[in-house]
């Protein structure tokens, strides 16, 4: 008689405890979007595109700004964002209804680097020297994300 609880088909697989601090995280945020009356379906996928200039840079008068994203639940604040130093100004935030916002991101980092310099901190800094350019800029960011939601939802 063969036992087939004991073949490795059979075994459960506890799962680990970060995935459990997620949920319970995501459990608790959800509790506190309710109690505030901002219900959202967490399964729904939402991420943020982002156009910052960091205090640093602003402090020496640098024309540096940096694209990011995010792909967080929302909530009453993107804490995202608020991880950047005290005095760093957000030109631009774009929800984006699509399950991956890191290809929006990688299109408009693509296209920037066709367009401007990087900066010194890396491949998402851009110098931006112009308020012309700054506006075609989050043109840029606009027009890529409406391309990415217009392919997600078509009319």
């Amino acid at each position: 008689m063969c036992d087939s609880d004991s073949s490795p088909e059979n075994e459960i697989v506890q799962p680990l405890e970060p995935l459990r601090q997620i949920n319970i995280s995501l459990q608790q945020g959800q509790r506190r979007r309710i109690m505030k009356g901002m219900v959202y379906n967490t399964d729904e996928k939402h991420g943020y595109i982002y156009l910052v200039r960091t205090r640093e840079f602003k402090s020496l008068g640098r024309q540096i700004y940096k694209v990011g994203k995010t792909s967080q639940c929302p909530d009453t604040r993107i804490t995202r964002l608020h991880k950047y130093t005290k005095g760093s100004e957000i030109y631009l935030i774009l929800q984006c209804h699509i399950n991956d916002v890191s290809l929006i991101e990688k299109e408009i980092l693509e296209q920037f680097c066709h367009r401007w310099d990087p900066g010194p901190d890396g491949s998402e800094d851009f110098i931006i020297p112009t308020l012309k350019e700054l506006f075609e800029a989050k043109q840029i960011i606009f027009h890529t994300i409406q391309k990415y939601e217009q392919q997600h939802f078509p009319s």
